[in-house]
């Protein structure tokens, strides 16, 4: 079952998704619509993403939490691939003349919940 950005309509109101939990590598992200998320890197054929472990769903009307999960998925659209600004550590020994500089960059995917109404396969187009 695949969650909408717009859930089914209650008492005459449309109820708006505020923001899940999901769980994508091993790592929780709050995401909430129409925002950016940045994770650790995916494949580069990737082109959409179908997530199954959602552990918390917050509406205007109601908070659905999982045990672990919630029995819904949610699809996201990657945006682009790309690394961060370089960290560099320094570190030293007092006395010994030991000085070492080390420098990582992460490599990250952008992504974003898809659109309502739109199909989406984990696919690699």
């Amino acid at each position: 079952m695949f969650l909408p950005l717009t859930l089914k309509p209650t008492q005459g109101k449309i109820c708006h998704m505020q923001y899940l939990v999901c769980q994508i590598g091993g790592r929780q992200y709050l995401v909430k619509p129409h925002e950016v998320v940045e994770v650790d890197k995916l494949s580069e054929d990737i082109k959409t993403l179908v997530v199954d472990k959602v552990l918390l769903a917050v509406d205007d009307s109601k908070v659905e939490v999982g045990k672990p999960y919630l029995k819904k998925s949610v699809g996201f659209e990657v945006l682009e691939h790309l690394k961060k600004p370089k960290v560099r550590v320094a570190t030293y020994k007092a006395k010994a003349n030991y000085r070492r500089v080390i420098g990582s960059r992460r490599e990250v995917s952008r992504i974003r919940l898809a659109e309502e109404g739109k199909p989406v396969k984990n696919n690699k187009d």
